[in-house]
């Protein structure tokens, strides 16, 4: 198999990864919200709660499995960027629920779904893959960082 065919191949997987997890963390946040709303909930704070909920799952699973590579940046660093890209997926969400609940008249729970889908199609995925759980820059192997001068502060 080609170089290219092989990175078209890897990012495939990638991709059929992170749906699944999406798909796992979306059905616990569907079912959250949904649950939620049948006890009464108003239907923005079951979104809000069905988003840090289904955030938490997506983060593990796509850290560990979904996004495997070689080299990771440190979890606090991932974390805070994927706190970052679930801040404004989750404003994301909430606008777009509130357009189809309130603006267009679907039904809550349908109108939440529909949301999470368009989100995380739009945004979610490319931002996960180019930005929280791009591959870390590759140490240097440990002969050439032998050969490296050590600087006047470092001594």
């Amino acid at each position: 198999m080609s170089r290219g065919a092989r990175g078209v191949a890897a990012e495939a997987g990638r991709f059929a990864r992170a749906n699944v997890t999406a798909a796992i963390a979306s059905g616990l946040e569907w079912l959250l919200v949904t649950g939620l709303v049948l006890l009464g909930v108003h239907y923005l704070a079951a979104a809000a709660a069905g988003a840090v909920t289904g955030a938490v799952t997506d983060f593990s699973l796509k850290r560990w499995w979904a996004f495997d590579r070689a080299h990771r940046a440190g979890i606090g660093r991932e974390g805070l960027r994927y706190v970052a890209a679930s801040t404004v997926s989750l404003a994301l969400n909430l606008a777009v629920a509130y357009a189809l609940v309130d603006g267009a008249g679907v039904p809550a729970v349908p109108g939440v779904i529909a949301a999470s889908v368009v989100v995380g199609l739009a945004w979610n995925y490319p931002v996960h893959r180019l930005y929280v759980f791009r591959a870390a820059a590759r140490p240097p192997p440990p002969a050439e960082r032998a050969r490296r001068p050590r600087s006047a502060d470092s001594a």
